[in-house]
């Protein structure tokens, strides 16, 4: 059940839940104007016992 879930995800989906789940976000424009996406990955972990999804960014240099 999680892979289609997974496989259903977009960016939108993703950002609705987690500012539903954590409130409000305040982002300084900064981080927008300076952001650096080359060479991050989104990373999606799924928990079978919480039924839960955990969001994380790692750098593609890092070690997996």
């Amino acid at each position: 059940m999680s892979e289609d879930i997974i496989q259903s995800m977009s960016l939108n989906k993703i950002l609705v839940a987690i500012l539903e789940t954590a409130g409000a976000v305040s982002v300084p424009t900064s981080k927008f104007v300076d952001a650096q996406f080359e060479n991050k990955e989104l990373v999606v972990d799924y928990d079978d016992e919480s039924k839960s999804f955990t969001f994380n960014l790692r750098s593609n240099d890092e070690q997996q």
